[in-house]
């Protein structure tokens, strides 16, 4: 059947991309996507064969991968060979079944260069009429459909015949995603009639859980349990509510330039009357990286914060207090807390331009959580500092009244750091956390927060418009000011950051960027920092050579959400070669 047939090959090109990062751009016209049913459920389009196929080759012998290059291996596995065009492109769809619980429909459209060849091969109508063939094992429907050749299961000829009697052209949901897809060697996406497949499948699974766990636990003991459960499944049903009302369709595609970069992208279209669907255009000139000097670190990045957003955002974290007030103990608040609460989430946000943060690797003794830094961009500092001081004490306040078991209090202490104003923020983990008799767990929460299991940040007004925080001390915050006040684009400027920089797109507002080097870093000191109270001792873990980072990037622009990954092709070959220093190890 062609639903197997789907299945293998919708698998082996699945693994494949997945052990590789497999994909190379197109850069010529194609037109399959016009054969593409507008009610599909979601497809998946592999962009000239040959090329890809070559490209992939090329990745699996640079991490050494057991696996033959995946169009041989397709063929292999499904006897096709004959008369096909393998500088064309592969398609594969789903198309819904009759009813929202019936089995979807799979189709494939595959390149023919001369269908009569291809039909002989496979014992089938060199005519191109609909015909009964073995395909791979399993008895599947073909027809000629113009420049490709169709199969579907044996059961659904209705529908490949409705299909062949169709003129190709564009499908308009695609129109705000052609380039994109026209430059992806392979994307994946789910089509609107998919996003309401899984909606309404999530919705009857959650009635169907409600029901039964209404069954299971309605005896009163059970009370307390049955509220909660209550709450999740409303909590869900919320999320699935809102994922309905914003997102039409979304889908993933992967690629690889000339140079061997690679790029993994997502791009969700969102509706026009949802909540971001309308946001006005994001200034994107401001380096996510600026203030920071060129040194080995974690991960580094943000970006700036629109203003509409501030309200939008409170009310959405808002909801979700309502919806599970159970997990912070705020079943029984009054009325004007909650009011309060809303006022907080606005003050919190409100008056915020631009965020941006960075994550060093950090010396051997330091907190596991310190050595993070941040940048904030604000309407008024001083302003934003008094708001952001007085939202804490209305949280102090709310849970110090809730019925909870877990009561972390923010101490808050107005100070100043040199001649700046300053608000120190302490968190006694500890005190909540701690287990006499647990004693692992009480060196755990010293290695993660320091000695005295407290969680440190200070946020200080280092002009008018612009806050610094850290959880850190107060000379480094100091010399951090400092930079900011230089206006210092070490970390921006260096060759290695630059080369990620190009691969991502300039209009993209939001930018990431993550360092293998300080990731294996930081990751061995915390790997030793529990072996060593474990066992006694610690490990060796190579360091990463130098490379590039990987950058991530995110924008929302004409009702579209648009993020990338990016892979320089010099941090794909180092990856390569740590991988096999660790495996000598």
């Amino acid at each position: 059947m062609v639903y197997q047939l789907f299945r293998r090959l919708f698998f082996i090109s699945t693994a494949t991309l997945i052990l590789i990062f497999a994909c190379l751009p197109s850069v010529h016209a194609d037109d399959i996507l016009d054969y593409l049913p507008e009610d599909s459920l979601g497809f998946a389009v592999v962009r000239d064969l040959n090329r890809f196929n070559a490209k992939a080759a090329q990745l699996t012998k640079m991490f050494e991968l057991p696996v033959p290059p995946p169009l041989t291996f397709v063929q292999f596995a499904t006897g096709l060979s004959e008369g096909l065009d393998l500088d064309g492109d592969l398609l594969l769809a789903v198309l819904p079944g009759t009813e929202l619980s019936s089995k979807p429909q799979p189709m494939v459209l595959l390149p023919i260069l001369d269908y009569a060849k291809f039909a002989v091969s496979i014992n089938g109508d060199e005519s191109g009429e609909v015909c009964r063939v073995t395909v791979a094992g399993e008895d599947v429907l073909i027809a000629k459909q113009g420049p490709y050749a169709l199969l579907m299961d044996v059961e659904h000829r209705e529908t490949l015949e409705l299909l062949i009697g169709l003129e190709p052209g564009p499908v308009g949901i695609l129109e705000p995603l052609d380039p994109w897809i026209a430059g992806n060697d392979v994307t994946v996406a789910l089509m609107p009639a998919g996003v309401e497949l899984l909606l309404g499948l999530g919705r009857q699974g959650l009635d169907a859980q409600q029901e039964q766990f209404a069954e299971q636990f309605k005896d009163p003991q059970f009370e307390e349990l049955a509220q909660q459960m209550e709450n999740n499944i409303a909590l869900s049903k919320f999320f699935l509510e809102m994922v309905g009302a914003e997102i039409k369709m979304g889908a993933v595609g992967l690629a690889v330039d000339d140079q061997a970069n690679l790029r993994l992208g997502k791009r969700i279209l969102l509706s026009n009357t949802g909540i971001f669907g309308n946001t006005e255009p994001i200034d994107s000139s401001v380096s996510p990286l600026a203030g920071y000097t060129s040194q080995p670190y974690v991960v580094a990045g943000g970006g700036p914060f629109p203003e509409s957003w501030s309200e939008t955002l409170a009310a959405l974290s808002l909801i979700i207090l309502e919806k599970m007030p159970d997990a912070y103990g705020l079943e029984d608040l009054a009325e004007e807390k909650w009011n309060e609460l809303e006022e907080m989430y606005v003050s919190v946000m409100q008056g915020v331009r631009f965020s941006s943060m960075i994550m060093v690797p950090g010396e051997k003794g330091d907190p596991l959580f310190s050595n993070l830094y941040g940048i904030v961009k604000a309407a008024d500092a001083e302003g934003y500092l008094d708001s952001y001081q007085k939202s804490m004490e209305t949280w102090n306040d709310i849970l110090a009244q809730s019925s909870g078991d877990i009561k972390l209090q923010y101490e808050l202490t107005s100070t100043t750091v040199g001649d700046f104003k300053a608000c120190e923020i302490v968190v006694d983990v500890a005190v909540v956390a701690q287990d006499p008799n647990v004693p692992m767990f009480n060196w755990m929460l010293e290695a993660m927060f320091g000695e005295d299991g407290k969680f440190h940040q200070m946020l200080i007004a280092a002009d008018e418009k612009t806050i610094v925080y850290g959880m850190a001390g107060q000379d480094q915050l100091t010399v951090m000011i400092d930079n900011v006040q230089k206006g210092v684009t070490g970390l921006s400027d260096s060759a290695e950051v630059q080369t990620t920089m190009k691969l991502l797109s300039d209009n993209a507002p939001w930018k990431m960027v993550i360092s293998p080097p300080g990731c294996v870093q930081w990751a061995t000191r915390f790997v030793n920092e529990f072996l060593v109270h474990l066992q006694g001792s610690t490990v060796d873990i190579p360091e990463f050579p130098p490379c590039p980072p990987v950058g991530i990037s995110m924008n929302v622009v004409d009702a579209r959400v648009e993020v990338d990954m990016v892979w320089a092709s010099e941090t794909l070959e180092a990856l390569a070669e740590y991988i096999k220093k660790c495996r000598a190890l």
